[in-house]
């Protein structure tokens, strides 16, 4: 089956989008939310009850976690228009306040979608399709677009494919940012008789949710990335890899791939090509150090998850010795939509993660270069912040005066940082530095697997050390202990979190010294009476 083929099938399944007669009804949410199957429920009974002719569609979630569940309605000839914190209580007076009488003076009212704040400030491209469409829908995604990006890759020679990635300049977003279209090149050049692709979908950051997101939200744009690169680099199978526990994510993306086999855009011959190409899901525990691409490689093929030393990248010899391309799903979220709008139409941009002491704990897609402060102040509200952790567990600290500095790989590496899974965590004045430091390296000491001396007795002396400042059992040498203890992790430690993992000891030292000099001086923490 071709594309145009797909496209006019895909067109008769969602005949209601161009329904003059009847309304869109959008329930946006994370599917952890306790409200939203009833939210759903409520929409069908009441407008099962009002005679009005409505479609009802659980969609993924927007990331504005406490705004949830968020409400789209679309009437004929109307821009849709967004309801927050809707209720299963709040469903009849929509039904019939909107719906049925045209007023949308609710006090759940958000406005238009191009007039909500927070989504003005961002550039959704990853995210552009989460909460809008529905993510169980080949069709929906297909009508917006979507696999149209893989039928003009397929008519392109493979270095065009990849010259037109490296025009786009995308970097991976698995916290490196190594330029894409040069991994891809690798991986082109390097002769076998078979090779790989890995989309790495799991959120080895605890605190990040930006694969989460996407595969709940559209699991069709991460798989059509996948698709692409597939056909750049020659490969003909796929491993998607996900955190276990993610279980609607999985089942989505079970239901997602075997669409894709029906319309023909798996298997032998994909949209009537000679291109073949087949993916399977792979389930991972959870942990910080499965992120790294050697170690997610070790998990696919059965065996422990821990990296090892590299003599050759992943795109030389990785999955059984042959070349592998790994990105994570964020990129392959980019990929698909470089090749459905052009390279010149897609702004370089990273999910960010809000957490800690903001007012708004969102997953937000903001533009490479936007300042640190915007992204903490404007979009999470925070107001008496002390420190900014970004990047992750093993991301530096940076303080109140320091916030003005642009979210990009450049100049995160200047001052020891690190882009990361892109989260922002906020701490406000309430907090101790030595608290927050040592509460981070438990974490990091209990995620380490252990294969090096440099990251597995670092951390673990690291921690130590911090339990005897906090205690008031420190010393004035202890300091030096810290950093002479951080310099050899950096230069020894084979995998990024064991060379990453004194990032928050160095920066607190640097920013908030006065802090640990309270605690082995006084004898005291500085927030404590």
């Amino acid at each position: 089956m071709n594309f145009e083929q797909i496209r006019a099938e895909a067109e008769l399944a969602c005949d209601y989008l161009k329904d003059d007669d009847g309304a869109i009804v959008r329930v946006g949410a994370s599917t952890e939310h306790p409200a939203l199957p009833e939210v759903v429920n409520s929409f069908q009974q009441d407008i099962s009850e009002s005679g009005v002719k409505v479609k009802v569609i659980t969609t993924g979630s927007y990331g504005l976690y406490d705004l949830e569940p968020i409400v789209s309605i679309e009437k004929p000839g109307k821009n849709p228009v967004l309801f927050r914190n809707v209720t299963p209580e709040a469903v009849e007076e929509l039904v019939k306040g909107y719906i049925v009488g045209d007023n949308a003076g609710s006090e759940l009212a958000l406005g238009g979608i191009d007039d909500v704040p927070v989504l003005k400030l961002q550039n959704r491209v990853a995210l552009r399709h989460c909460g809008h469409i529905d993510p169980e829908s080949i069709n929906e995604y297909i009508l917006r677009g979507g696999y149209g990006g893989l039928a003009r890759a397929l008519g392109m020679e493979s270095g065009e494919v990849i010259g037109e990635v490296g025009k786009a300049g995308l970097r991976g977003r698995g916290g490196a940012g190594y330029p894409a279209a040069e991994k891809w090149k690798i991986c082109r050049d390097t002769e076998a008789d078979e090779k790989y692709v890995v989309c790495n979908a799991v959120d080895a950051d605890p605190e990040a949710r930006t694969a989460r997101l996407l595969i709940e939200g559209d699991p069709h744009s991460v798989l059509e990335g996948m698709l692409i690169g597939a056909y750049a680099v020659g490969a003909c199978r796929g491993y998607i890899c996900i955190n276990s526990e993610y279980k609607v994510a999985i089942k989505r993306l079970e239901k997602a791939l075997e669409q894709m086999r029906g319309y023909g855009l798996l298997g032998d011959s994909v949209l009537d090509s000679p291109f073949t190409f087949d993916i399977e899901i792979k389930e991972i525990g959870s942990s910080l150090v499965a992120g790294e691409e050697t170690a997610l490689i070790r998990t696919i093929e059965g065996r422990q998850a821990i990296p090892y030393l590299r003599t050759d990248y992943p795109a030389v010899s990785g999955l059984a010795g042959k070349p592998t391309l790994v990105n994570n799903a964020e990129s392959f979220s980019h990929v698909s939509a470089i090749f459905q709008n052009g390279a010149e139409a897609v702004r370089d941009t990273k999910v960010i993660t809000l957490t800690g002491d903001v007012a708004h704990k969102y997953a937000v897609e903001v533009p490479f270069r936007t300042k640190l402060r915007t992204v903490v102040t404007d979009v999470g509200g925070a107001t008496d912040i002390k420190a900014v952790q970004f990047g992750g567990p093993t991301g530096r600290y940076f303080n109140v005066d320091s916030l003005d500095m642009p979210i990009d790989y450049e100049s995160m590496e200047k001052v020891g940082g690190i882009v990361g899974s892109g989260t922002v965590k906020v701490y406000n004045n309430s907090h101790c530095a030595v608290e927050m430091v040592k509460d981070a390296m438990a974490y990091l000491q209990a995620q380490s697997c252990g294969k090096c001396v440099f990251c597995r007795e670092g951390t673990y002396q690291m921690q130590d050390i911090l339990n005897d400042i906090s205690e008031g059992k420190g010393k004035p040498e202890d300091i030096d202990m810290l950093l002479e203890l951080a310099g050899g992790m950096q230069a020894g430690s084979i995998c990024g979190l064991g060379r990453t993992a004194s990032n928050p000891v160095i920066s607190s030292i640097e920013l908030f010294r006065g802090d640990y000099d309270a605690h082995i001086k006084g004898k005291k923490c500085p927030k404590k009476p």
